[in-house]
């Protein structure tokens, strides 16, 4: 990679380290590392889509965006920066009738062997699945191989989130379901028929391939709780009882809702009816499948749960202090953005970039503040304490969530005979009917 290129992966790790708890990602080794490639991404997290995808990949893509992007000048600084390629749409009235300029850009720079990503279905969904895509993606393809592009490669990128709208949620990004459009070419264009962008025939079954393949790789429920109830019976199903072992990853729970979402209809009933049940259980207890089969309902190793968790929130309770001191700004900013009654694809916007401003412009006033102290030394000390002192609060909040969330099931659970024998059950219940669906 280019030395910008670095920059901009080492600002996004941080970024995604400030966002997120965990990103996975599930991609064939090298996938994306060289040669002219078309990328379709799922759209459901807005500003966080991009974020992720430049993460995730083996290098910097060049996104195509909506040209209203470029209205802003703050932003157009930025987009122009990343290389990315702006598409007209009419609905955004900004006076172009043509995307010329567009598919001329893109056709450069698959030429140039660049990784270009596109969001094919056009807008933010806020369903479990996506929107049927456009035909833009395949007219790209197509009329840059007639342009003498040759080992053009389309994958597909598919985004789970575990919760879009929230901050420090899982992300699972599955990129792959490639098409070698050279090789696969006889599948979309008759014999004698021409091969390029006004070939509508052609157009269509290779934006109907485009859409199977990245419906394999993003989410695809029939409503959220469809999803909400498979999701959650696959990581019940995925854990193990006997080692206690509770992480699960949420790459390998949503392929397994998938799987579970693609079963027959009473198959799926009979996993979701399971889930209900046992999740009606949970929901008493003021517990998680993670902590009941953690041994939650047996005093000695809830003691030493609470002895280790205290142990560890007092060596971070200090940091913890000065990181509220420094950020109650932001913080207070992010809480205010997440009260807002919008949708989840425009919260999943709207926090990231807020919180990311915010934050940026919080630390670089104490910088600031370290530099007109003690100078060079002043700075060095505020830019690298900054972060440390963020981080441990974010732990130290999360740690003590799931403490207290332990503490409060573990009381009830204690007043109830038989409570843990029913629940036992019932968690066998899911199991089974995961077995039987696949």
């Amino acid at each position: 990679m280019s030395r910008r290129d670095r920059f901009i992966k080492k600002i996004v790790s941080w970024a995604i380290a400030l966002l997120y708890h965990r990103v996975e990602v599930r991609q064939r080794p090298g996938l994306t590392e060289t040669g002219p490639q078309l990328a379709n991404g799922s759209h459901f997290g807005g500003f966080s889509d991009p974020l992720v995808l430049v993460y995730a990949m083996d290098r910097v893509p060049r996104f195509i965006g909506r040209d209203v992007i470029w209205k802003n000048p703050i932003a157009r600084v930025i987009v122009n920066w990343v290389g990315a390629i702006p598409v007209h749409k009419p609905e955004d009235g900004t006076g172009k009738s043509s995307n010329d300029q567009m598919f001329a850009s893109t056709y450069d720079a698959l030429d140039q062997g660049e990784l270009v990503t596109i969001f094919p279905e056009g807008i933010t969904v806020d369903d479990p699945s996506i929107a049927s895509i456009k035909t833009g993606s395949a007219r790209i393809a197509l009329g840059a191989r007639a342009n003498g592009v040759e080992g053009i490669q389309i994958i597909s990128a598919g985004i789970h989130y575990e919760n879009k709208a929230a901050l420090r949620s899982d992300v699972f990004i599955d990129i792959g379901w490639e098409i070698d459009l050279d090789a696969e070419i006889d599948n979309y264009v008759a014999q004698g028929e021409i091969a390029d962008a006004s070939n509508h025939a052609a157009v269509r079954k290779l934006t109907d391939d485009m859409e199977v393949r990245l419906r394999r790789a993003a989410p695809d429920f029939e409503d959220w709780t469809t999803a909400h109830s498979l999701s959650a019976a696959a990581a019940v199903a995925l854990r193990d009882p006997e080692t206690r072992d509770t992480e699960v990853g949420h790459g390998d729970r949503e392929r397994l809702a998938g799987l579970l979402d693609d079963a027959d209809e009473e198959a799926q009933t009979a996993v979701e009816d399971a889930m209900t049940t046992y999740q009606a259980d949970l929901d008493a207890m003021g517990l998680d499948d993670a902590m009941f089969i953690s041994g939650m309902s047996n005093a000695s190793t809830f003691s030493w749960y609470i002895i280790r968790t205290l142990f560890i929130g007092l060596l971070l309770l200090p940091f913890a202090l000065v990181g509220v001191v420094v950020n109650w700004l932001p913080m207070l900013v992010v809480w205010l953005i997440g009260r807002l009654k919008v949708a989840d694809a425009a919260m999943a916007t709207i926090k990231p970039l807020a919180g990311l401003f915010v934050f940026l412009l919080t630390w670089s006033a104490w910088a600031w503040w370290g530099w007109s102290q003690r100078g060079a030394e002043g700075l060095a000390i505020i830019v690298l304490l900054l972060p440390v002192y963020l981080f441990a609060l974010i732990a130290l909040t999360e740690r003590f969530v799931l403490f207290f969330r332990s503490v409060r099931g573990f009381a009830r659970s204690r007043s109830i005979q038989g409570v843990h024998q029913q629940m036992t059950i019932h968690r066998r219940a899911v199991v089974e009917a995961v077995a039987q669906a696949l």
